[in-house]
């Protein structure tokens, strides 16, 4: 049996994904990372996720020096650009997950290296478009020792296709979208006003169907107060 290594971050985007390779009955190997401020929502989710198909447990690799820039705003950083990057932007993130993604891969002879990046991610984030994982797919072949023996490649099943495009997918494999988990908080339930909560809503609602999580602010209520970013001022936690 092929083995595939699933990033999964909790979220709409990578629970799809993990469905879509339990459809392709490849042994899974779910591999989630924790960095300075991630929700512990999204550990749980992604713990939820995992059960729920049966895959192997979940490989977590601890990053603490890793940091969103609106998490560096305090102590400072000396590239000056960065302070109009986008909300949830940490420097070099995709090449760091799937450099070590890739390393587990070699070690476990794993075939397959899946990724949740849709088709509007490149808009935010450059290390989410195909061009990126077309090359990193190349660098994998010229610096994993047993590629030629035991080639390990990155799948991005969801690019191209928009969050409405998710959602029906994810509709039409059953994925339990009431236990993921895509707000930018930590919080009881999700915020209903970060960027992430404002796109999950709004896809739901082009694609008809109600939303199976609980929100803090009603639809169409504005951020408030927030920084140049656009994250609301409040306790990150």
């Amino acid at each position: 049996m092929e083995r595939a290594i699933i990033l999964l971050s909790g979220g709409l985007d990578s629970a799809v994904t993990l469905w879509w390779a339990k459809g392709q009955g490849w042994d899974l190997r779910p591999l989630t990372f924790d960095y300075f401020g991630r929700p512990r929502r999204e550990h749980e989710a992604v713990r939820t996720l995992a059960s729920r198909v049966h895959a192997d447990a979940v490989r977590t690799v601890e990053l603490p020096f890793l940091r969103e820039v609106d998490d560096l705003r305090q102590g400072g950083f000396e590239n000056r650009y960065l302070l109009d990057s986008p909300e949830g932007y940490i420097p070099g993130r995709n090449l760091i997950f799937y450099g070590l993604a890739g390393y587990y891969a070699e070690l476990d002879a794993v075939q397959y290296i899946i990724g949740g990046h849709n088709g509007i991610d490149p808009e935010s984030f450059p290390d989410s478009s195909p061009k990126f994982f077309n090359f990193l797919n190349s660098v994998f072949h010229l610096s994993l020792w047993s590629y030629d023996k035991s080639p390990v490649k990155i799948l991005v099943p969801l690019s191209g296709k928009s969050k409405e495009d998710v959602i029906r997918m994810g509709l039409a494999m059953d994925v339990p979208f009431d236990v993921t988990w895509s707000c930018y908080w930590d919080k009881a339930v999700h915020c209903g006003i970060c960027v992430s909560c404002r796109e999950r809503r709004e896809a739901f609602a082009q694609v008809g169907i109600e939303d199976p999580v609980e929100y803090e602010a009603p639809l169409g209520q504005s951020p408030g107060r927030s920084d140049p970013q656009g994250r609301p001022l409040s306790q990150k936690g």
